[in-house]
Formats: structure tokens, sequence, C-alpha cells
């Protein structure tokens, strides 16, 4: 299911003006793609596919785990393939699974849960685990083909974050 994951960023990405390079396997990892825009390389994007998951009660977090896994297997893409941040660096979740949201991600990532009221709630083990995290400019979150939402790095270039805002029409 990565292909359909990937293929729903591509096409999103196309329709946007923006050319797409899939970036050859390599024996290090490297990011799925080089997205270029009429002046040139514009980001380096990964694209991770989240599958239905089956709750596993033994788990004390599961959903919240398998983002964060993806998360620390992006920085290290990331790491091998700009780790200067010449360019922005956009992480891409394809959501398969109707139990999840963009809200899950921003708890994967900030350790905090939006309550239905609009309180936030800390929750134990998530969060700030990582200082690389700052590698990542934008998380974008596609639910099957359709881009729903998004989350900017705390630490993300201003001028990366509105040449992505212009590029991606956010």
């Amino acid at each position: 299911m990565a292909k359909a994951g990937e293929n729903a960023v591509k096409d999103y990405l196309v329709s946007r003006g923006l050319k797409v390079e899939k970036l050859p396997e390599r024996e290090i990892k490297t990011v799925d793609f080089a997205v270029y825009s009429e002046t040139g390389l514009a980001f380096y994007l990964e694209e991770k596919t989240l599958e239905l998951s089956s709750l596993e009660w033994k788990r004390i977090d599961p959903i919240y785990s398998s983002i964060s896994k993806h998360v620390y297997e992006a920085v290290k893409q990331f790491k091998s393939t700009n780790p200067e941040r010449n360019v922005p660096n956009v992480l891409s979740f394809t959501n398969l699974d109707p139990a999840r949201d963009v809200n899950d991600l921003f708890t994967a990532l900030t350790g905090q849960a939006i309550t239905r009221s609009g309180k936030m709630v800390k929750i134990d083990k998530f969060g700030g685990k990582e200082k690389d995290l700052s590698l990542i400019d934008l998380y974008l979150w596609f639910d099957h083909d359709q881009l729903s939402g998004h989350i900017w790095e705390d630490e993300a270039n201003p001028n990366y974050e509105e040449k992505l805002k212009a590029l991606l029409g956010l």
C-alpha cells in the first residue's frame, strides 16, 4: 500500500505544478522524492503510509508508537539526504486508517493531546524524544488521497515556511 500513498502525494504535488522525481533506492536509506518548482529543487519529501491498524491492547500506545516510529525513520532518511537543510524537508503521511487523524500526529510529536473541549493534556512517553526532529520543516497529513492537515516544525526556517506555503497552497 505504500505505493498508493506515494502516488496520492505525487498526484497532489503535480496538481500544484511541481515536478516530482522518485529518488533511487540505495543501500543507505534516503527519502522518496526530490520536488522541483520552476526555479529548481524546492524540497525533499519522504512519504509514510499508515495502514489500517489492529489495536494491540498489550501495547499502551499502538497509534502513537507507529507514527513516532515513522517519524524517526524519516529523520534518519533526511540526515542522509539533506542534513544541512539546504532546502526544506517535508514528511508526508498517507493515512488509510479511519481511527487516526492529524491530531494523532500532533500528539506523537508533542506529547500533548487535544481534548474535545480544546484543552491540552500531557500524554506520558511522547514528544520531545529526539532533538533531530528539527530536520523536518513540515508534516503533511493525507486521508487516503486528500490533504487534510499539516503541522509546521517549531524550528522551521521562516523562509522555508513561506516558500512551502506558496508552493503547496497552505
